[in-house]
């Protein structure tokens, strides 16, 4: 009989200034759900389902994905201050079914973005992209998931 290991820990509380922001099962669902329309959907489900975190998901590439072997390989974070992963911290995460569904979803919506963008289209190999294959900007990405939390009824903040 399995277990959820998750069950026997504690969330964390975070530091002075600085709380644990972690999420129930309802919240996660509802977070889930709220995001579905969002181009950030497979952002919001392998942040929710792996643990990833935002500065580790704007720097994901694609050469890292592995969807027939169901892993990603976390390798790089992006940070104002440069790549912040030291070797310890790189790892490589197995993917439920859940995520590789929505990583194949979000492949096929930027083949699309792609062919739309045509010449104006940046190839940086990541996962999450604009419209045209730049980079995330993390305020961009704040402003889209402060609305998918809203939606899920969690706030904003």
């Amino acid at each position: 009989m399995g277990r959820n290991v998750a069950s026997v820990v504690k969330p964390p509380r975070g530091t002075v200034g600085r709380p644990s922001k972690s999420l129930t099962l309802e919240q996660a669902q509802a977070l889930l759900s709220a995001s579905r329309d969002s181009r950030l959907h497979a952002y919001v489900v392998l942040s929710v389902t792996t643990g990833q975190r935002t500065e580790e998901l704007r720097a994901l590439w694609w050469s890292e994905v592995h969807l027939d072997a169901g892993v990603v390989a976390v390798y790089r974070s992006v940070r104002i201050t440069g790549d912040t992963k030291t070797r310890k911290s790189r790892r490589v995460l197995g993917l439920p079914q859940l995520a590789v569904q929505s990583l194949r979803e979000h492949h096929k919506l930027q083949a699309a973005d792609r062919l739309k963008a045509g010449a104006l289209w940046q190839d940086h190999g990541l996962v999450f992209a604009s419209s045209l294959g730049t980079p995330l900007d993390r305020h961009n990405v704040l402003r889209e998931f402060r609305k998918i939390t809203e939606t899920a009824g969690l706030g904003t903040d």
